[in-house]
């Protein structure tokens, strides 16, 4: 049997090595057209094995979140690979941030996810020099991984079943007879596809099937900073998401190996950086998605607006020092330095329904033929990666 993977993210490794451990009678063609691993998305992000707080019950971010956190810990284990047992606090900062806060300890309950509301006398023992509010949330089974290592000992043991990597671009995908178009080999026939890839998912999906026309791709810049002075962090610091916006916020991570803590992301909304996914014949197709970004800001559909004028700024180092010292209390704000981490950023494909200028929260798995597309595979994809790679494989299979 021959299949195709297209993407060399986290997606498109846990899913070929799932597909081997259940047949190692494939052949197996692995597509990047970049690089295998994938040094995109799923390299460029904070490394939090989330526990599965903030997604509505029963969707598949949450089943897959629970059952993922599960395989993929298991695995690290398994490749003493550089894992932090450190758990997360959520800060509120206002009164609207406390609701807020108390309706994801909702969504934490209905999702099984081990929450504990907390005292600042209990989050001072967590982290010292926390800011006083009068409550918190702690997750205690949060942990921080390191994204590199596990992508690199992926594409080790993909190398040692002897899968294909192929450095080319697909062009296109044919789901009415189960073929690929790309840059070096032409037209290649397979048994299954699977197109995972990343960014680019929508690209293929939509020229396989023009009809899905309703759905568009509005990228997002998160930019990263490091904590070069200040308290040692022993937790991550987590401000209370917006329910309407599907970002989490600038949070601090520590890092293992004794590397500097991670402060970040932002989310800020962007074109120009995001035209490399796409050739010259794909660009007319962008235009409508300026009328997109425009609607959305001038409506302000889930706060886009608010999101997008506090997103804006001259100074990006000095905004995350801002959202980093309202963690702390006084005395420790005036230890803090923070230095920008130029290397480390990543372009979220946030998807949007052009017919209600709604973000579209779950990830799509759309089968059609022998083809499975999958979009927007967003944050907690790598968290739900090995569970995701099961869930795909039975859906098609």
């Amino acid at each position: 049997m021959k299949v195709a993977v297209i993407g060399a993210g986290i997606i498109g490794l846990t899913l070929t090595r799932e597909l081997l451990l259940r047949s190692e009678n494939l052949t197996i063609d692995l597509y990047d057209q970049f690089s295998i691993p994938s040094k995109g998305t799923s390299i460029r992000n904070s490394g939090v094995l989330h526990a599965g707080l903030y997604y509505k019950p029963n969707s598949l971010k949450a089943r897959l979140c629970k059952a993922g956190t599960e395989k993929l810990l298991r695995y690290i284990q398994d490749n003493h690979l550089p894992i932090l047992d450190c758990g997360k606090i959520l800060v509120p900062f206002d009164e609207v941030d406390v609701t807020n806060l108390l309706s994801i300890k909702t969504k934490a309950d209905a999702n099984e996810c081990e929450t504990e509301l907390i005292s600042h006398s209990e989050a001072e023992k967590i982290q010292k020099g926390i800011v006083g509010q009068d409550v918190y949330l702690w997750s205690p089974k949060t942990k921080v991984f390191s994204p590199g290592h596990i992508l690199h000992q992926l594409s080790i043991d993909l190398g040692c079943y002897h899968v294909n990597f192929c450095r080319d671009r697909v062009c296109s995908v044919n789901s009415s007879n189960t073929t690929l178009l790309t840059g070096r080999s032409g037209v290649v026939s397979y048994d299954y596809i699977f197109n995972v890839a990343g960014p680019g998912s929508l690209r293929l999906y939509q020229k396989d099937l023009p009809g899905i026309s309703r759905l568009a791709m509005l990228p997002i810049l998160g930019q990263y900073a490091s904590l070069i002075g200040g308290p040692g962090i022993s937790t991550n610091l987590y401000p209370v998401p917006d329910p309407e916006l599907p970002f989490l916020g600038i949070h601090v991570t520590p890092k293992p190996g004794g590397y500097h803590p991670v402060l970040g992301p932002n989310a800020i909304p962007i074109f120009r950086d995001y035209l490399d996914e796409y050739d010259s014949s794909d660009l007319i197709s962008l235009l409508p998605r300026l009328g997109l970004e425009a609607a959305m800001f001038v409506q302000n559909r889930c706060n886009f607006r608010r999101h997008a004028i506090s997103e804006f700024t001259f100074s990006p180092v000095a905004k995350f020092y801002a959202n980093t010292v309202r963690f702390f209390d006084e005395l420790t704000q005036s230890t803090i330095k923070v230095r920008m981490a130029p290397y480390t950023y990543g372009i979220r494909p946030q998807l949007v329904d052009m017919d209600t200028l709604e973000f579209f929260e779950d990830f799509i798995c759309e089968l059609h033929g022998n083809t499975l597309h999958v979009v927007n595979a967003v944050s907690p994809a790598f968290t739900s990666s090995m569970a995701l790679a099961e869930y795909l494989i039975e859906k098609v299979l």
